[in-house]
């Protein structure tokens, strides 16, 4: 087998975007001190991202952010995998059907993904952009696709914590922290919670991450039945009575025939859930 060898400069230069990614913005000297890098080789590599049109520089601050040309290579990966494009008419259907808002999402790096989202008018905005990375632990979607994996590797990957939740940290996502009184307190207790999504076939949000947002999502799965996305649907929580419960059940199989349709589509064969 030959020899895999790594090119220092683009290791550095992907490090740099990923952690502008996190940030947001910063300095040459905060990356030189983040990345334990030389100021020079940080201004070498920002400036051929920025001759490349990878980055800009704010003229104030003079800090680098990310550009958009990175949203454009996201878009155009999305597309390559056609999942959206094919799970799309089932998630218009399904909102044309309840008027609540649908959501399909991915796993990526243990995170929830957004791949594609049919809004409401009634649904509580969570502003959150295609392709944010999102706490799988604590939203419907996120149990879903976690629940295609086994205990063991769960338990390997996240961690208790008690400290507190901060939305948009992406390095905190493996680690459970509570954002609302209702969060899943700790590993074993997700680990209970998707057991229970196995034999169900479906999860729920129950407040967890958004206070006054209910969502359920179903598996969608390949053609080998491996579940590659979920989907879901948002409820906005105004009370728990008789006709918020009907709602719920009136929703859950709708939501079920739909994600089974998506992955009917793509090859699925097999048993589904419903």
């Amino acid at each position: 087998m030959p020899r895999l060898e790594h090119v220092q400069s683009v290791e550095r230069t992907f490090a740099i975007i990923e952690a502008l990614k996190e940030r947001g913005a910063l300095g040459i000297a905060e990356l030189a001190a983040q990345l334990s890098l030389d100021r020079s080789t940080v201004h070498r590599l920002l400036s051929t991202l920025r001759h490349l049109g990878y980055v800009n520089q704010d003229p104030e601050t003079l800090k680098y952010s990310n550009s958009l040309k990175f949203f454009d290579i996201g878009n155009s990966v999305q597309r390559s995998f056609g999942l959206a494009v094919t799970a799309r008419p089932f998630m218009k259907a399904l909102a044309d059907e309840t008027g609540e808002g649908v959501n399909l999402a991915v796993l990526q790096s243990y995170c929830m993904v957004y791949l594609e989202k049919i809004e409401s008018s009634a649904t509580i905005s969570v502003n959150v952009p295609l392709g944010a990375y999102i706490p799988a632990y604590c939203t419907g979607l996120g149990k879903m696709l976690l629940s295609g994996l086994p205990d063991e590797e769960i338990r390997a990957v996240f961690s208790d914590s008690d400290e507190r939740a901060v939305r948009g940290r992406t390095s905190d996502h493996l680690k459970i922290r509570r954002y609302t009184a209702r969060t899943l307190a700790g590993v074993e207790a997700l680990c209970a919670e998707l057991e229970k999504i196995r034999e169900q076939g479906y999860s729920v949000d129950d407040e967890e991450y958004v206070e006054g947002l209910y969502c359920m999502a179903a598996p969608v799965r390949s053609s080998s039945g491996q579940i590659v996305a979920a989907m879901s649907v948002a409820v906005p929580l105004l009370g728990r009575g008789t006709q918020f419960r009907r709602k719920r059940e009136s929703i859950l199989p709708r939501l079920i025939a739909a994600a089974n349709g998506v992955s009917a589509a793509l090859g699925w064969r097999g048993e589904v859930f419903s």
